[in-house]
């Protein structure tokens, strides 16, 4: 059966949220994982942020006039992230993904970044010959955390150019258009230490924290700390890169949620180690 490939547009957005929960739930079930598929309400908000602010990058294919495959991704100061690339079952092992991530890379910086499943062998091999590798686990911590806050750090509201700052020192890029959609649906804390901001963190309303980041990695791991102590239940997404963030996320009692990611990076782009991030699709 043929494929065609095109831009995808804000109509899309269902048939892709129908292509995720089939292709992820698949993979997860085979693995013996547990898998709910989520409200199409929690992927459209991503997937329209996607498409306004790196349109060019977002594509889907279509067999039979049916969405069966979209990839989505965005460049910011320097750096590519590949956001999602996911195809339907059905359609798998015909080279639809390889041509997918080839349109969303067409033209990108050569920092390049994306996260996977580690249980997904097939997308790990695909993007390793782009030269995209394995380089750190990525680690979901949650539970009802126990830990005594840092001593010295108190929460703020962030001054203008601060968030950027931080954005720069912790990803390497800054992240202007991305804030504006996680200041809708979530609280954003700056974290300070005698006056000088260390960090910034997200908070969700069920508790999820991140992004967080920070000028340096025990900055972090401070902020972190922070978070969880005032905290009655917390989940959090971290590099295996970032130790000190890890080492405070068991220490609160925190436990690993399966399956673990990997994120997998050019040789350009370095190993974070001062961030949470704000989730596979947006890094």
């Amino acid at each position: 059966m043929t494929s065609t490939f095109r831009l995808a547009t804000e109509a899309d957005i269902g048939p892709e949220h129908e292509v995720f929960c089939r292709a992820e739930g698949e993979l997860r079930l085979r693995h013996g994982f547990a898998w709910v598929d989520p409200p199409l309400g929690w992927f459209a908000p991503i997937a329209r942020h996607l498409l306004a602010t790196d349109p060019g990058r977002c594509f889907v294919a279509e067999a039979d006039g049916r969405v069966v495959g979209f990839s989505a991704a965005f460049a910011r100061e320097g750096a590519w992230f590949l956001a999602a690339l996911f195809i339907h079952p059905d359609h798998q092992g015909r080279g639809i993904g390889r041509e997918l991530f080839e349109l969303a890379a067409r033209d990108a910086p050569l920092r390049r970044i994306t996260i996977t499943d580690a249980i997904q062998p097939v997308s790990n091999a695909l993007y390793a010959r782009y030269g995209l590798i394995p380089t750190t686990p990525v680690l979901q911590f949650e539970g009802t955390p126990t830990i005594d806050a840092p001593s010295q750090l108190q929460p703020d509201r962030p001054a203008p150019g601060e968030l950027a700052a931080l954005d720069r020192s912790g990803y390497g890029f800054e992240r202007a258009v991305d804030h504006e959609l996680w200041l809708r649906q979530r609280r954003c804390t700056v974290w300070r230490r005698d006056g000088i901001a260390v960090a910034y963190a997200y908070r969700g309303l069920t508790g999820s924290i991140g992004p967080l980041v920070a000028h340096d990695p025990a900055g972090a791991a401070d902020a972190l700390r922070a978070e969880l102590a005032r905290a009655a239940r917390a989940s959090i997404v971290l590099p295996g890169s970032a130790r000190s963030m890890v080492g405070v996320a068991v220490e609160a009692h925190l436990k690993l949620v399966p399956p673990p990611g990997n994120l997998l990076l050019s040789a350009e782009a370095p190993a974070p180690d001062r961030l949470a991030i704000s989730g596979y699709f947006l890094y």
